[in-house]
């Protein structure tokens, strides 16, 4: 068998060549990149939606629970508040007067996770330095799920929150006759 051997013209031909190729191979690897990045945003932006679509469930719901259940007077959803550089987010709140003198503060979820006990306990820690005119009054913790199951819901009472969940399109808050929820 022969060697073919190649021309220096040949040479600088097929690095052209390569180079060229792989210059393609950039673009539609950037071009992709570019997609991905896009798809990403509008996923997430999907996400917001529907977290705002579960929040905006629960809200009329939870009021008269909590109205029921707690003796709560005022009810407001989607708090914030910005202090310097640190800012707070509640989902909804509900505020006690009188002899029971309580905040109940609610952390909504579409889709339960561990990391909602995280959230929820930080936030109720945090409470007090962004609403000193409340720092009086107990807090207590609701953590509301469209779906829970036993699991869940047992975890979240263990952490001394109040699991709420949808049953038959109503806000519910089951708990056992002996739950004592968590005082902050």
């Amino acid at each position: 068998m022969q060697e073919k051997t190649l021309t220096y013209e040949q040479l600088i031909n097929l690095f052209q060549e390569d180079r060229k190729q792989f210059q393609e191979i950039k673009e539609a690897q950037l071009k992709t990149d570019k997609q991905i990045k896009e798809l990403g945003i509008q996923i997430g932006g999907l996400g917001n939606r529907f977290g705002q679509f579960t929040e905006d469930l629960f809200y009329n719901s939870l009021s008269k629970i909590m109205k029921e259940k707690f003796g709560v007077q005022f009810f407001e959803p989607n708090r914030s508040r910005e202090k310097g550089d640190a800012s707070i987010e509640i989902d909804a709140m509900g505020i006690v007067n009188g002899s029971i003198n309580a905040v109940y503060l609610t952390e909504i979820k579409s889709k339960y996770n561990k990391k909602a006990i995280e959230q929820l306990t930080v936030i109720i820690k945090k409470f007090d330095s962004f609403y000193p005119e409340l720092s009086d009054k107990k807090k207590f913790g609701i953590i509301a799920v469209p779906h829970l199951n036993e699991n869940q819901a047992n975890e979240i009472l263990k952490a001394g929150f109040y699991p709420a969940t949808l049953k038959n399109d109503l806000v519910v808050i089951d708990t056992p006759k002996n739950f004592k929820p968590k005082e902050f």
